[in-house]
């Protein structure tokens, strides 16, 4: 394993040869098998497979973490829900259940309300897990009151976000957007990355997409390794890295033009 690396390979096999108990952090934003046309390619199978993946993934995940490290996989609520049934409540020590919001005007049904948020499950390996609060603290709510007040004068810099957050979908006019098929907003990540690492600590981006969670890592200074199984993507990553991040005009989305 060589970090701050991106590797064009399964995901799995990268996994597979990464020491035991050797990372900080690790990321997952898996394809959510619904379908999703990613430049061409697509990775929906059976649900069944499908959740046998998922959690081999899982598994893997957490072995490569050091006792304080910290997991992170975020996806559909059902999926996510078998995931944590079917493996995650067996190998972690503990499991939180946090949850992104964000407006959406597409999958509107008459007959249900529409899906607008996503399920992040955060697994830990033991009851020592590194967590810091300064790094991602928000302002007070009622910064007059005299407990708070106190509070600031003693030193504590706000207080801990709440389990759910809000967060807008990265829009296609977006400075940030490519033509990778789902990106998610960098600052969401940004929280969870400086909630459990600092300075130096490595992070396991599963997979890389955009480039844009790894690019996060180096603007962070933490140390990095992540795969890309899709060519296109994995070159638009190794350019990116080449350019300090910039992306060039020919991983834009191209955008139709009305007639």
């Amino acid at each position: 394993m060589e970090l701050n690396k991106i590797y064009n390979s399964d995901i799995l096999a990268v996994l597979k040869n990464t020491p035991d108990s050797s990372l900080d952090m690790v990321w997952g934003d898996p394809d959510y098998n619904v379908g999703i046309n990613y430049n061409g390619a697509k990775y929906t199978q059976k649900w069944e497979n499908y959740i046998a993946w998922y959690c081999e993934l899982a598994r893997e995940s957490m072995r490569v973490l050091k006792p304080s490290g910290n997991l992170f996989m975020m996806n559909y609520p059902k999926q996510n829900a078998y995931l944590r049934v079917n493996c995650l409540d067996s190998i972690a020590y503990e499991v939180l259940d946090y949850v992104w919001v964000y407006n959406t005007n597409v999958g509107h049904s008459n007959r249900r309300l529409t899906t607008a948020h996503r399920s992040i499950l955060h697994a830990t390996k033991s009851k020592n897990n590194h967590f810091y609060k300064d790094n991602i603290a928000l302002p007070y709510q009622n910064p007059t009151d005299r407990r708070i007040q106190q509070r600031i004068k003693d030193g504590h810099k706000g207080r801990m976000p709440y389990s759910w957050f809000y967060f807008d979908l990265v829009k296609n006019v977006s400075k940030d957007k490519t033509f990778h098929s789902c990106q998610i907003p960098l600052k969401l990540v940004e929280m969870f990355i400086k909630s459990c690492t600092n300075e130096g600590d490595s992070v396991f981006i599963l997979f890389g997409g955009s480039g844009g969670e790894i690019m996060l890592c180096e603007n962070l200074k933490r140390k990095w390794i992540s795969c890309e199984l899709h060519k296109p993507y994995y070159e638009m990553i190794v350019d990116r890295l080449k350019n300090q991040g910039q992306i060039d005009s020919k991983w834009r989305l191209k955008m139709k033009e009305n007639n």
